[in-house]
């Protein structure tokens, strides 16, 4: 996909991370409703499978910190995954909040006009069967789809299989860390940005990536002046938990 096309979408330069998920439970319906609501034109989510291979809409490994359950998500199925509460733990307004899938998730996105960053979260060694189930219920829900989705991982299998998959994906890699030599995995998967964790962003390492010609997210910024500081170092967008006081605030 062309660079300015994404460019276009991010105004403002925010993405609701995990939905608004400081004000609603992450990685929800409501988080991604409240997103809306706030103005905000992009959500990022997490996507990993169930025991069954179902594609669902979650961050974390285990249940215990969104949900009421225990255990790992991926040794039950969505009918047992789907009878959780995924949002008591937040707010009682929250109450029967569900874990969704991914396809529920795309319709949404879809009805309400929000772009969406889809991050692949696949356990160790189940990267090719996340990386499949994915594609195929992107393929199932073509006519609802997001009008862009921005696919990343931290994995280089995922997202070399990504690539192998689909010349036309629209690819970012994520980065924990700074490392030297970043832009060899972006030119091998044909990365149009590079997403980063703010706390290693120095206004020489935004320089540098965007001179090399990708587009810069870092997350996860719930600072209104750290958030001012990296847009006018040249960052294009910025992950946050609480979008509505950071768009306040710039």
């Amino acid at each position: 996909m062309d660079l300015s096309a994404i460019k276009s979408s991010l105004i403002p330069p925010i993405i609701a991370h995990r939905g608004a998920s400081a004000h609603a439970p992450e990685n929800t319906l409501a988080a991604f409703i409240k997103a809306k609501h706030l103005g905000l034109k992009w959500v990022e989510f997490d996507v990993m499978l169930s025991s069954e291979g179902e594609a669902v809409v979650i961050h974390d490994d285990d249940l215990e910190r969104t949900t009421d359950g225990q255990g790992q998500v991926a040794s039950y199925p969505y009918s047992y995954l789907k009878t959780l509460d995924a949002g008591r733990w937040f707010d009682s307004a929250f109450v029967e909040q569900r874990i969704p899938l991914l396809r529920d998730v795309l319709h949404l996105l879809h009805n309400l006009h929000l772009a969406g960053n889809l991050e692949i979260k696949p356990l160790p060694g189940h990267e090719h069967a996340t990386v499949e189930r994915v594609f195929e219920t992107l393929k199932k829900n073509s006519a609802y789809l997001p009008s862009i989705l921005l696919i990343t991982s931290f994995s280089p299998i995922v997202l070399r299989m990504v690539r192998k998959i689909s010349s036309s994906a629209t690819l970012g890699v994520l980065y924990d860390e700074w490392y030297p030599d970043w832009q060899a995995l972006c030119i091998e998967v044909q990365a149009v940005s590079v997403n980063l964790n703010q706390r290693v962003l120095t206004k020489a390492r935004v320089k540098e990536i965007k001179e090399n010609g990708y587009l810069l997210l870092a997350y996860t910024v719930n600072d209104i002046d750290r958030a001012q500081e990296l847009l006018d170092w040249g960052v294009d967008a910025i992950f946050s938990d609480c979008p509505n006081p950071i768009l306040v605030g710039l």
